[in-house]
């Protein structure tokens, strides 16, 4: 009898960092690559939507150390994503620039990859290939195997992994402006994660457009001594000036006092909704 597999979505094509943040989980969890189906997407807010329907779970990118947050995963959740986080994984990234064949690069004439992988080596691309045109596309794998089937004078940037599977050759290695580029990943479910005693809520809400609003809505977490780890904003999408708040607390949201935070917070909130809560990643898991 076959035995019932894991769908999980990620990121494709094959290659990317959101397909290793996925294996890093499943292998946390204790499954063998034998125990799990993987299922490659191109566009981040129609995966998160299978969550629940033709998938069991997704990883998503967040936010880069570098570079900030990945806007469409947040926007997704705003526009009504019903997945929950159920945990995070967080990956060091490195870049590299990657041909057909070893050119100089001087010739190269333009260069494919994910637009925060782009970001995360503007410095190097403005001082040694100034000239190049940069091209973004769905992810760094996409730009691989876009180089693997173009002429030569063309790179991407993305990982060692990538240059093994698409056949290409590492032109200059660790082209990222920082050594501590670092990217996290949501893990989607149906549920969030029970109780571990290190753990983290996120959430979104929004707030009448009124003086002092956001500071009486974040004052109720300075009270109870929480510790907010992340807060950005996004539009609502309705009104010019309206914003939606997602952040990130030190806590989960059925053990106090972040239970009673909550609570407090829906009453005076606009919109509010939890995404989840789930354990914070221990670097060190990467090591094991």
């Amino acid at each position: 009898m076959e035995v019932l597999k894991i769908i999980i979505g990620f990121l494709g094509p094959n290659g990317t960092f959101t397909e290793e943040a996925m294996e890093v989980w499943m292998k946390k969890l204790g499954f063998t690559p034998e125990q799990y189906k993987k299922v490659a997407f191109f566009s981040i807010e129609d995966m998160m939507h299978e969550v629940g329907k033709s998938l069991d779970a997704a990883v998503v990118p967040v936010e880069n150390s570098l570079e900030g947050s990945v806007n469409i995963t947040v926007d997704s959740f705003i526009r009504g994503v019903d997945a929950m986080i159920k945990g995070e994984v967080i990956l060091p990234i490195t870049q590299h620039l990657l041909l057909k064949n070893i050119i100089p690069l001087s010739e190269i004439k333009e260069v494919l990859s994910h637009p925060q992988a782009l970001y995360q080596c503007r410095g190097f691309l403005k001082e040694n290939v100034p000239n190049a045109r940069l091209k973004e596309v769905s992810s760094t794998a996409e730009a691989a195997k876009l180089v693997a089937e173009s002429n030569n004078n063309i790179a991407a940037i993305g990982s060692k992994a990538l240059s093994k599977i698409y056949g290409l050759k590492i032109a200059v290695e660790s082209i990222q402006d920082s050594n501590n580029n670092m990217t996290r990943f949501y893990i989607l479910s149906t549920q969030d994660e029970m109780v571990t005693g290190r753990d983290k809520t996120a959430l979104i809400f929004s707030t009448e457009n009124k003086p002092g609003s956001l500071f009486r809505s974040l004052k109720i977490f300075a009270e109870k001594g929480l510790n907010l780890t992340k807060i950005e904003s996004r539009p609502s999408r309705r009104i010019l000036g309206e914003y939606v708040f997602l952040i990130e607390v030190e806590g989960h949201r059925l053990q106090e006092p972040l239970k009673t935070a909550l609570k407090e917070l829906k009453l005076t909130a606009s919109m509010f909704k939890i995404l989840g809560s789930y354990p914070i990643f221990d670097l060190n898991e990467l090591k094991r």
